[in-house]
């Protein structure tokens, strides 16, 4: 069986989502610092001083530009990294699933499952509660290459959540062996 799915590619995503929250507590750390800062620096100040008004016009929008920035950063960076490690975790732990199918076509449409975008191949894959045929699309990442199949060669597949872990090619049609 060959791995499309390795384990390195969990790990790689489990560093890009710890990297993506250490800039953004290291951003929050700043942050917090010149609230803290500027909370003291108002607390040494005497009563009615004019510099209050000037520590209030630094300190209100340095808050909302904090508010602002975790906002969109968690909102895009941040969840799209998150969405594909828990996808990949669950590729690591999830049950998965043998099928056969013959090859039929790939598609380079992209897909989004989970919120993370794919491409599939297409399998004709036997049903036999309905005897007959039925087209399967198994998902593998926009990021990667797709697996070398020609049309009409049989693969053993392996997938969790329809989503392709490894496969294996069982015979190579009759035009392509010569």
């Amino acid at each position: 069986m060959v791995e499309y799915f390795k384990e390195e590619q969990f790990l790689q995503a489990k560093r890009q989502r710890k990297t993506v929250l250490m800039w953004y507590f290291i951003v929050m750390g700043v942050y917090l610092a010149a609230s803290i800062g500027l909370f003291i620096w108002y607390l040494t100040l005497p009563y009615k001083s004019p510099t209050i008004t000037t520590v209030k016009w630094i300190h209100y929008p340095l808050s909302a530009l904090a508010v602002v920035f975790s906002f969109i950063y968690l909102g895009i960076p941040y969840k799209r990294v998150n969405r594909y490690y828990r996808l990949n975790r669950n590729l690591m732990t999830g049950i998965r699933e043998t099928s056969t199918g013959s090859f039929f076509e790939y598609n380079e449409t992209l897909q989004d499952k989970d919120g993370v975008d794919f491409k599939s191949l297409i399998f004709l894959e036997w049903n036999k509660y309905k005897n007959d045929f039925f087209e399967r699309k198994v998902l593998v990442f926009d990021e990667m290459p797709f697996p070398e199949f020609k049309e009409n060669m049989n693969v053993r597949y392996v997938t969790q959540g329809n989503v392709l872990v490894s496969y294996e090619i069982l015979d190579i049609p009759e035009e392509d062996k010569q």
